[in-house]
Order: structure tokens, then C-alpha cells, then sequence
């Protein structure tokens, strides 16, 4: 009888002894799991981690309305009224542009007032429509300029920068836009209502008459943003302007922009022409303001600059 020989079974792992196991299976990881923080190896990449993890941007301030939030500034204004003025942007480009809207509508009220109105305009009544569409600017940083603190006697504090950046850009943005009327070189044609060539001016006797009143008229109306504007740079001045060389400096090259400006508004329009051509009465008190402040700041470098060279 053959005795048949069985081997001894194999175990799969280093030591015969040990049972057999089903290995594991490999876990993968899903994607709900892929987002929350994990310290295996299967969780993001460094890049993305980081992402996930870096704090989100404050959502963006909604822009001001300029114009409503001046037309809701009067004389018997309430004080939260007030504030919201003190949301006016810092940012020049954006301030600029504020202002030019401030413009731009007033261009359009008074192109819907004249647009079904029979007759044409002079150019000099076209420029005193606009400026008496602006009114209600001027009278609000006047109303702010002078608003007191609740309960006390104490000016408000804030509205040196602003009122100075508003009506600065408005009388420049004023005098800008008369050039590009005259110049015919305007962007907006549109918002231009009819005004008279010379020719029809000459044909007409009562241009004359109209053109002085129109002039005086505007001049009055200038004056008067003179005035508030004066008051806004003595404001910032107070606010801002002390051991500060910088902004004494940009004061300078605004008052020298402004001075060309007035001589250009004289040059086409005739205001402030009664003692020269130079337009040396349009914002006068603003200008002497701007310039007795760049004349202290001069004065004071001046007086440093010699007591250094004492010293040594």
C-alpha cells in the first residue's frame, strides 16, 4: 500500500502560524471630506489650504449720492443729514468725478427747461442757468461749515477736506466745461441748448441789455461760492494744515491752476473783466486765503532753514 505525502499548507503571511486576513482596503477620501480640515496625507494641496483658510475682503461701501445727500442739507438741516456728507470719498480720481456728476445733472435740468422754449439763449444766460442750478450746493457746505455740535457751540468737526474738494473740482469742473461749450469741443452736445452766433447777436438789439445782466447776474453767483469756498480753505487749513508741508504744497500748485483758470473764464465769457482781462476779481478771497497760506508755510521753512545755518 502507497502512503501518499502531504505537504504542510502555506500561509500567505511570514509565519505559518499566523490565520489568514483579508487586507485592508485602501480608504479614499470624498469630497465632502476634502473640505474640512484634515492632517492625513490625502487632505489639499498647501495652495489651496491656503486659500480656504485666507480671510475674505470686507464687502465694498456702496458709493455716495452726492447730490441727493446735498439736496437734503438745508438750513434747518437735522444732523444725521449732515453726516452722511462725511462719506465723501478721499480718493481724488473719485472725488473728481463726484463732482462732474454734480455737473452733469445740472447741465440736464437745464436743457429740460429750454429744450420746448421757443428763442435761443446767450451764451453768457446758458452759463448762469448752470450756475443757478448748483445753488443748493453751495448752500449746503455753507449750512455744514457752520453746523454746530449738538448742545454746544462747538463747529462740527470733518468738513474742512470735504467742503474744499467739492466746491474746488466744481469751480473747475464749471470753468472746464464753459471752455468746451465755447470751444464747441464738448463730449455731451446733447445736454446743450440753443444759444446765438455772433451774427444773430449783432442782429439783435437786446442782446446787449441781456448780456450785462446776464454777466452781473453770474458774477453775483460766483461771489457768493467765493465767500463759502474762502470759508472751507481757512476750514481745511485749521483741520489739516498744520506742520503738514505736503497739502501746504498742493495748495500752491492749486491756486496757481485756479488763477489760469479765472484769467480763461474772464478771456470767454467777460466776467470780472471791470478792471482787466485777467479775472483778477473771479475767487478772489479764495485765492488770497490759498496764497497767505503757502506764504506762512514759505515763511516758517525760511525762518528754519536760517536758524540752522545760526546754529552751525
Amino acid at each position: 500500500m502507497l502512503l501518499t505525502r502531504t505537504s504542510p499548507q502555506k500561509y500567505p503571511h511570514s509565519s505559518d502560524t499566523e490565520l489568514f486576513e483579508t487586507p485592508r482596503r485602501k480608504r479614499y477620501r470624498t469630497n465632502d471630506e476634502d473640505s474640512s480640515p484634515s492632517t492625513s496625507s490625502f487632505s489639499g494641496s498647501p495652495r489651496k489650504k491656503q486659500r480656504r483658510e485666507s480671510p475674505k475682503k470686507p464687502p465694498s461701501q456702496p458709493e455716495i449720492n452726492l447730490e441727493q445727500v446735498l439736496r437734503n442739507i438745508e438750513p434747518a438741516s437735522n444732523h444725521s443729514n449732515l453726516l452722511a456728507l462725511k462719506a465723501f470719498p478721499r480718493d481724488e480720481r473719485t472725488s473728481r468725478r463726484l463732482v462732474q456728476g454734480l455737473l452733469h445733472s445740472a447741465k440736464t435740468n437745464v436743457m429740460g427747461c429750454f429744450r420746448r422754449k421757443k428763442g435761443k439763449l446767450l451764451e453768457t444766460e446758458l452759463y448762469l442757468e448752470w450756475l443757478n442750478e448748483l445753488d443748493y450746493v453751495v448752500i449746503a457746505l455753507h449750512t455744514a461749515l457752520n453746523a454746530k455740535v449738538p448742545g454746544c457751540r462747538k463747529r462740527l468737526p470733518g468738513f474742512g477736506r470735504i467742503s474744499f474738494t467739492i466746491l474746488y473740482n466744481l469751480v473747475d469742473a464749471f470753468i472746464d466745461e464753459v471752455n468746451a461749450h465755447h470751444d464747441g469741443s464738448s463730449s455731451e452736445p446733447s445736454l446743450y441748448p440753443a444759444t446765438m452766433t455772433l451774427v444773430e447777436e449783432a442782429n439783435d438789439e437786446s442782446t446787449n441789455g441781456r448780456s450785462e445782466e446776464a454777466v452781473r447776474l453770474a458774477q453775483e453767483s460766483l461771489k457768493v461760492l467765493d465767500t463759502v469756498l474762502a470759508d472751507a480753505v481757512r476750514r481745511y487749513k485749521a483741520e489739516r494744515g498744520r506742520n503738514n508741508p505736503t497739502l501746504a504744497s498742493r495748495i500752491s500748485a492749486q491756486e496757481h491752476a485756479l488763477a489760469k483758470s479765472c484769467c480763461l473764464l474772464c478771456e470767454q465769457t467777460g466776467y470780472g473783466s471791470e478792471e482787466n482781462d485777467m479775472g483778477d476779481t473771479l475767487m478772489e478771497e479764495t485765492r488770497d486765503i490759498m496764497t497767505q497760506w503757502k506764504n506762512e508755510y514759505e515763511d516758517c521753512e525760511d525762518q528754519l532753514i536760517d536758524s540752522d545755518n545760526d546754529a552751525t
